[in-house]
């Protein structure tokens, strides 16, 4: 065997315009309204359960409760973080949008450079640039 497929990282980067912040800006802001419905949600749900068991304890129940409200705080304070970071970026900041795969044929002798992850930068939903990494 002299040759061989493999798959190598690649990664897919955005170029940050006003535009695509904004766009960026307006999700997340939305996903942290969604974040504050949903504690607000699980906290309704609480004092409807305190309610009903008018005094009797169901400590399985609030603490499963009290659990899910936690991680929905801390994904509002993680999305909060985001939102505030984006802000912060100058135009032409790049960040990673996603990662996949390529598949890459490479045989004895060949450069193993080849083997390292790729860039993909996308700009406006424009490829303007590849990269190789190392």
């Amino acid at each position: 065997m002299d040759r061989i497929t493999v798959t190598r990282p690649v990664i897919i980067k955005a170029r940050v315009t006003e535009k695509y912040k904004e766009f960026l800006l307006a999700r997340l802001a939305a996903a942290i309204e969604e974040a504050d419905r949903e504690v607000q949600r699980v906290e309704f749900q609480a004092k409807r359960l305190h309610a009903e068991k008018k005094g009797r304890p169901v400590p399985a129940e609030i603490e499963q409760l009290e659990r899910v409200r936690r991680e929905k705080v801390a994904e509002k304070q993680r999305l909060q973080h985001q939102y505030e970071a984006l802000k912060q970026l100058p135009p032409g900041a790049e960040i990673i949008q996603g990662r996949t795969e390529s598949l890459v044929e490479i045989g004895i002798g060949d450069d193993a450079k080849r083997l390292n992850p790729v860039e993909i930068v996308i700009e406006e939903g424009k490829v303007i640039a590849l990269r190789e990494q190392g």
